[in-house]
């Protein structure tokens, strides 16, 4: 195994870092796009017309930080799992055939989804929101900085799709890895705060302007991905995507 020679917490540290590198890329990226280099230009599509001040942008990396600190920590349990043969890991995609290789990113991509919706849905009850997830929603105006902003419980529950697919859908190291690339990808992207010019969203799709209502508004709007759990709870507020038809 790569890590086969390395310490518990060289394993940790190594891990925590690329995750905070990795992130630290692609949220540093959209963030910088926007909120600094094409700032005016890019201003007629805010969500929202106020810009976070620079405390807010602080909080957001500080807590993501301590999320992927959290996260690194996991790799412990994950290696020993895989290890011993615990998941259902396969090494040679020919197992499956490169077909189920995409299929099982999909497969991820909806569990999630359902993971994510109702987990999401227990932290806004009341007792759990004030103690927990009322931290991410301090960020009213969110920027990329707030995607993985999670007070430490809620970054326990966040990690909890992992040890699922792990233990549910026969995956090759590599679905995985994409899936994990996509996961952070995304949440950074409705993390945004703007309507990406030129994009079409369809229908059942999660997007920007609906999750930025999200953190204006609170009891709407759970989906990561899609909103396919929301309209069938009745929870989809469409209010966020009238922006997008001016």
């Amino acid at each position: 195994m790569l890590f086969d020679e390395l310490s518990n917490i060289e394993i940790w540290f190594i891990i925590t870092i690329l995750f905070i590198i990795r992130y630290g890329i692609l949220a540093g990226m959209f963030f910088y796009i926007f909120y600094v280099w094409k700032k005016k230009s890019l201003y007629r599509f805010k969500i929202q017309s106020r810009f976070p001040l620079i405390n807010q942008i602080k909080q957001e990396i500080k807590y993501s930080i301590m999320t992927f600190i959290i996260y690194g920590s996991t790799i412990w349990i994950f290696l020993y799992w895989i290890e011993n043969n615990k998941t259902k890991l396969y090494t040679d995609i020919n197992d499956y055939g490169m077909a189920y290789f995409f299929i099982s990113i999909i497969l991820m991509v909806l569990l999630h989804d359902t993971y994510f919706y109702w987990t999401h849905r227990l932290i806004h009850y009341p007792k759990i929101f004030k103690h927990i997830h009322k931290i991410h929603h301090s960020f009213h105006s969110p920027t990329p900085w707030a995607a993985f902003a999670f007070h430490p419980i809620e970054a326990i529950i966040s990690i909890g799709i992992i040890p699922i697919i792990l233990f549910l859908i026969p995956y090759h190291q590599f679905s995985l890895l994409i899936f994990i690339s996509f996961l952070t990808l995304y949440n950074i992207f409705i993390h945004l705060g703007f309507v990406i010019p030129g994009i079409r969203y369809f229908k059942y799709q999660n997007t920007t302007m609906d999750h930025d209502y999200h953190h204006q508004r609170s009891h709407c709007n759970y989906g990561l991905y899609f909103n396919f759990w929301d309209r069938l709870m009745g929870t989809y507020y469409p209010k966020g995507r009238m922006k997008n038809k001016k």
